[in-house]
């Protein structure tokens, strides 16, 4: 009861605060404009980040033992919400933000003792120990992650939805550890999503007026926090949740990721430059309208993380699991490189009208 009082004060708090910056956020220019890759029209306030990242934080200032606990985390989410704000006024390089990503990750594994040892039984030869290549290994998914919850924000409510269902799940997770002190930020974390969702998820009751966009500060924390909790579950010294559950659970962020990176390196591209060759706009040129290709990322992303945790809690071992993924992988890729024979067009194509990136 006490997490869910919690977690509504935060929702609240963050839809005050996403209503009281909206003046200021005009005023100074924190705000995405339509143009280029972005079709959303007017002008749309970049505020849903750093209202959500204010709300959960302030909630969790009254829990000394979650402050406590995950100071260092925290610690990482200030300097990160501080570049992403910065870069949200167009005030940051590119390089700069991925410098802060790598020291919050820095921060996470060399600090906090949060880094992969293990991958799992995935071969049925006993647990990948790695060693040596633990924290290397870590950092480099760690930023992955990040940028890949960044690279979604290029649709109303997919990062924010995403983001909300993947912490869902490890709010679960960490439940059944009986981590309680992980469940009430979790909780309130989640509490301040949903708070920022009522402005963001495409709803008959949402207005123009009120519509607020996650930006680079929100993408940025969520992706942090998405990346922890994806290591820290999986590599507990006590009950842990076994590593192949975090790609099940990951998803769309992990598959769109993969398969855009391959894209844009076969096609001799950097791939940090935006295009607009995500899977949400593969869904939006192939005739869906935007509700549907949220309701079929939103829901796969969910129906996925329920597939991992249900195999995992009915005892199917690693390596079954790990053949599976690797099959949903190959369908993804399939989708992916040849729509035209995998999704019928239906009537004229829809641009992106959603958020402020087209990654």
């Amino acid at each position: 009861m006490t997490f869910f009082i919690e977690a509504l004060l935060s929702c609240l708090l963050t839809a005050a605060l996403i209503v009281w910056l909206r003046r200021p956020a005009l005023r100074f220019g924190l705000v995405d404009h339509t143009g280029g890759r972005k079709r959303h029209g007017g002008a749309v306030p970049r505020i849903g980040g750093l209202s959500l990242t204010l709300g959960f934080s302030v909630v969790l200032l009254f829990s000394a033992s979650v402050l406590s606990h995950y100071a260092i985390a925290l610690v990482a989410v200030a300097a990160l919400a501080a570049v992403g704000l910065l870069d949200d006024m167009g005030e940051v390089s590119a390089r700069t933000k991925l410098g802060v990503q790598a020291l919050a990750a820095l921060l996470m594994t060399s600090w906090a003792n949060v880094f992969l040892e293990n991958l799992g039984n995935l071969f049925g030869h006993g647990p990948i120990e790695l060693r040596n290549w633990g924290i290397p290994l870590t950092l480099f998914a760690t930023v992955a992650v990040i940028n890949g919850l960044n690279m979604l924000d290029g649709l109303d409510g997919l990062a924010g939805g995403v983001a909300f269902s993947n912490l869902a799940f490890f709010a679960f997770l960490a439940a059944s550890l009986r981590d309680l002190d992980a469940v009430k930020l979790l909780a309130v974390l989640l509490g301040a999503i949903a708070g920022f969702l009522v402005f963001n998820l495409p709803h008959p009751w949402r207005s123009a007026q009120r519509r607020t966009f996650l930006g680079d500060t929100g993408s940025l924390v969520l992706g942090f926090f998405v990346a922890w909790f994806s290591v820290a579950l999986t590599q507990r010294p006590a009950a842990h949740v076994p590593p192949i559950v975090m790609p099940w659970i990951l998803g769309v962020v992990l598959l769109d990721t993969f398969t855009v990176t391959i894209r844009r390196t076969l096609r001799r591209r950097d791939p940090t430059v935006p295009d607009r060759g995500h899977i949400h706009h593969l869904l939006l040129r192939r005739g869906f309208t935007e509700r549907e290709t949220l309701a079929i990322l939103l829901g796969g992303n969910a129906l996925l993380g329920l597939i991992g945790i249900v195999l995992w809690r009915s005892g199917i071992p690693d390596r079954v699991s790990f053949l599976l993924f690797l099959g949903v992988i190959a369908a993804y890729v399939a989708a992916f490189l040849f729509p035209n024979r995998l999704f019928r067009r239906r009537g004229r194509a829809v641009g992106t009208a959603g958020s402020s990136h087209s990654r």
